[in-house]
């Protein structure tokens, strides 16, 4: 679950992304507008990670699949009630030396809002004291309109073999997202940057976020890409100081439908030359 948020994540600010099919081509020259495909391209011009997307017969995502030059991948398949509520999800990661980490995450509702996610980790072919089973959860908090969610609690339990979601307890750390009236995260701080604690900010255009059709919205919200629009340019922050740490400014093409076909990200330490730019390329259904 922490991957699919910090791809989320990526796709606005960081570097995580995905890949295309055979025929991509006329999506993302037309006018598509429900995501396909996301690439990562390296500045050799070699696409580095890959992420494709699969919806069912309702339109709700079925299925997303992670790849990279390492071999590394990241099949995600998603579960839905007689209601088309997505009521879990089954995320098998398989490292280049084909060690298996296996999470199922179970989703807990009040309302329409997910409140809870209970994680089972279990791990394949690896020999490491580390890889025990693990029982982890996450708890959702959101905004007054419970339009967003406002806050992440992350928990862990070592040792888990034989414990329950109701007995992990220990905080590892906490994310905090303050949105706008449009619904776009405007600021954005994970605690568990220890080392250099810091906090995010955003500023949006008025074009479509490539994320913004993926359904359930439900799912949208609890991996943090509930924004609407695409980030302009973004402020990162020393959370103790409140001093400017580095600016990132982006670029855009967009399709007839008014979604991203290609983002480059550059971000630029305070006082410092403008460091490497980092490419995006988008295809639509």
């Amino acid at each position: 679950m922490k991957n699919l948020f910090l791809c989320a994540i990526a796709l606005m600010v960081f570097s995580c992304s995905s890949d295309s099919s055979d025929d991509d081509g006329g999506s993302a020259s037309g006018n598509g507008t429900k995501i396909k495909t996301i690439k990562k391209i390296g500045t050799n011009g070699i696409v580095e990670q890959t992420t494709s997307y699969e919806y069912n017969s309702e339109g709700n995502v079925s299925r997303l699949l992670f790849e990279n030059v390492y071999g590394e991948t990241t099949d995600t398949s998603f579960e839905y009630d007689s209601n088309d509520r997505m009521i879990s999800f089954t995320e098998v990661k398989v490292d280049a030396w084909d060690d298996i980490r296996t999470e199922i995450d179970y989703l807990e509702y009040e309302g329409d809002v997910v409140v809870k996610i209970c994680q089972d980790i279990t791990y394949e072919n690896t020999t490491s004291s580390f890889d025990q089973p693990e029982v982890d959860k996450i708890e959702f908090e959101y905004n007054d309109s419970n339009q967003n969610v406002s806050l992440f609690t992350h928990f862990y339990q070592e040792d888990a073999e034989f414990s329950t979601c109701d007995d992990v307890s220990s905080v590892s750390n906490t994310e905090e997202m303050e949105f706008d009236a449009n619904g776009n995260m405007t600021r954005y701080e994970n605690s568990d940057y220890f080392w250099s604690p810091s906090y995010l900010t955003y500023n949006y255009d008025d074009k479509n976020h490539p994320l913004k059709n993926v359904k359930p919205d439900a799912f949208r919200k609890l991996i943090g890409a509930s924004s609407v629009n695409n980030i302009n340019s973004a402020n990162e922050y020393n959370a103790e100081s409140n001093e400017l740490i580095g600016t990132i400014s982006f670029s855009y093409t967009y399709n007839a439908s008014n979604y991203p076909t290609v983002m480059e990200r550059t971000y630029t330490s305070e006082g410092s030359s403008a460091g490497q730019t980092i490419r995006y390329e988008y295809t639509y259904y």
